[in-house]
């Protein structure tokens, strides 16, 4: 028997595909890829990959808690970014919300992300 449950977090973008925000699994919290949307337009902030950063941990912390969760919960990061070198921004960044232990982390290299002028994706997986 499957104990997976989709979580929609109001206070968060809508998905603009077949996906949900998050879906819980057991103990664990997997959240789809964020990057910086506005929840109320649905469109890419602007001011640079700062911005579009803090509001990708935004829409990150907004499904955490809609989970009964928060960020000082995460576990994995998975960062999706079209400049690599703007990884140390978004890490400072990430840094200011996220407090040691820091989540294990990996980095990928694209060309592009699903929403135009979009800079920056961040996945992440937490406890429950």
């Amino acid at each position: 028997m499957s104990t997976r449950q989709a979580i929609h977090a109001p206070a968060a973008p809508k998905p603009n595909g077949n996906y949900s925000h998050v879906i819980r699994s057991g103990d664990k919290l997997f959240l789809c890829g964020w990057m910086g949307d506005d929840p109320e337009t649905g469109e890419i902030v602007g001011g640079g990959i700062e911005a579009q950063t803090k509001q990708a941990i935004a829409n990150i912390k907004a499904c955490l808690e809609a989970a009964g969760s928060s960020l000082d919960k995460v576990i994995g990061r998975r960062l999706f970014m079209t400049d690599r070198s703007e990884f140390r921004a978004v890490d400072a960044i990430w840094g200011e919300a996220v407090g040691e232990p820091y989540p294990v982390s990996t980095l990928v290299g694209c060309s592009w992300l699903a929403k135009d002028g979009a800079r920056v994706e961040i996945e992440v997986v937490a406890e429950a």
